[in-house]
């Protein structure tokens, strides 16, 4: 049975009202992702006053940085790294828990680097803009940033605790069909109609659902559906969002969505355009043995923990894990009460007496997986082994940038 590290836990202690107040600042000055200049500026400041090398941006990504703690750096040694997330979302604010979650990998890294100065791992911070939009790591993972690190780590905020983030490879598609505009009552013949072309594509679509992997999902939206009832559309917009368990199974998603959009543009007598605009996000590996790692120390901090079967929506992180090893643990902050991400009531969260201890407690977590992956390294191993024969069989390497 494993038994929380003690010394860890002093040093967590130590750190943790730096870090509450951290985590109150990010959670009052919420920045969408692109222009987190606050929070970036704010975790700089207070790593360099711990003895911290702060290069921002890092690899030229705006509002990112990764921080080295000084007597370490240019050490050759193997490196693992803690990623802070720190963006929020338009309206709402930090209702996905960045705040927090951000918060929680600089209280484990604090921790960590000041309880164990001589541990045989480099512990480095990271800072990755943009989950949300435009997606940071994705460009930090196409600009080398992860190159040299053994492993990655960070938890996310949620409405329970969970060794495993289940997530999906996610892209998007702008699609759009131009016909011919004419008057719809005196002279519709000579019209071709766009948005007939579009409703064609979703129901093509609709109708292929049955035939799909089971966690292959789209949703859309028309952006554009014509100027007026009088007149036959002509120029027709859908903005679209595809998921997959895998991207090998995205890809095939995409080369379906494709196929519809010419069948329905031939169909009508119209053309049929398709692009990519946000970048693509990956899927995680979740090897096994992470999370068995993961539900020990979960069981050492006397924390109930949730299985998912189902997903929980894409993230960025999966771009990292296509190049090492990603532990992404989901840790509660809503005191066993269901609450939906993406909302009002979760962002209230952030600053609560249970948001803060979801924020202490996956400093605990993380500070005590990093340990046990140095002392027991069969378990690295294990997951190293596992990553790298998901990668070979069920993803190709992913070009970030949009196709």
């Amino acid at each position: 049975m494993y038994h929380l590290d003690e010394k860890l836990q002093d040093y967590i202690h130590h750190n943790y009202e730096l870090c509450r107040e951290h985590a109150d600042y990010i959670t009052d000055h919420p920045e969408c992702g692109g222009q987190e200049v606050l929070a970036c500026q704010r975790y700089a400041e207070i790593l360099r006053t711990y003895g911290y090398e702060v290069e921002s941006p890092y690899k030229g990504v705006p509002h990112s940085f990764r921080a080295v703690k000084k007597e370490r750096s240019g050490r050759d040694m193997p490196r693992a790294l803690l990623m802070c997330e720190y963006d929020a979302l338009p309206e709402i604010g930090h209702a996905c828990g960045h705040s927090l979650s951000g918060s929680a990998s600089l209280l484990a890294g604090l921790a960590l680097n000041e309880a164990y100065p001589d541990l045989p791992l480099r512990v480095d911070i990271m800072g990755t803009p943009g989950e949300e939009f435009p997606g940071g790591k994705a460009m930090l993972a196409e600009a080398g940033a992860f190159e040299g690190y053994e492993f990655a780590a960070m938890a996310h905020m949620f409405d329970a605790n969970a060794a495993q983030f289940n997530v999906l490879a996610c892209n998007d598609r702008q699609i759009c069909f131009r016909g011919k505009a004419a008057h719809a009552s005196s002279n519709p013949a000579d019209g071709r109609n766009a948005l007939n072309a579009a409703r064609l594509f979703m129901d093509a679509m609709d109708m292929l659902r049955q035939h799909m992997p089971s966690q292959s999902q789209f949703h859309g939206i028309v952006t554009k559906g014509g100027e007026l009832p009088s007149i036959v559309p002509d120029d027709v917009r859908l903005d679209f969002y595809f998921r997959a368990r895998t991207l090998k199974d995205l890809c095939l998603l995409n080369e379906t969505a494709e196929r519809c959009v010419r069948a329905a543009a031939l169909a009508m007598d119209c053309e049929g355009e398709y692009s990519q605009r946000y970048l693509t996000y990956a899927d995680l590996s979740n090897p096994p043995a992470a999370a068995q790692l993961i539900g020990e120390i979960f069981d050492a901090m006397g924390e109930k923990v949730s299985v998912f079967q189902e997903p929980q929506g894409s993230t960025d992180a999966g771009n990292v894990d296509q190049l090492i090893p990603v532990f992404h643990p989901l840790v509660s902050i809503s005191g066993g009460k269901k609450q939906a991400l993406h909302d009002r009531a979760f962002a209230a969260l952030a600053k609560s007496e249970n948001g803060y201890r979801g924020m202490f407690n996956a400093g605990i977590l993380l500070g005590n997986l990093i340990l046990r992956l140095v002392r027991e390294p069969e378990k690295l191993e294990a997951v190293q082994r596992w990553h790298r024969e998901y990668r070979k069989n069920s993803s190709p390497h992913l070009s970030s940038s949009p196709a």
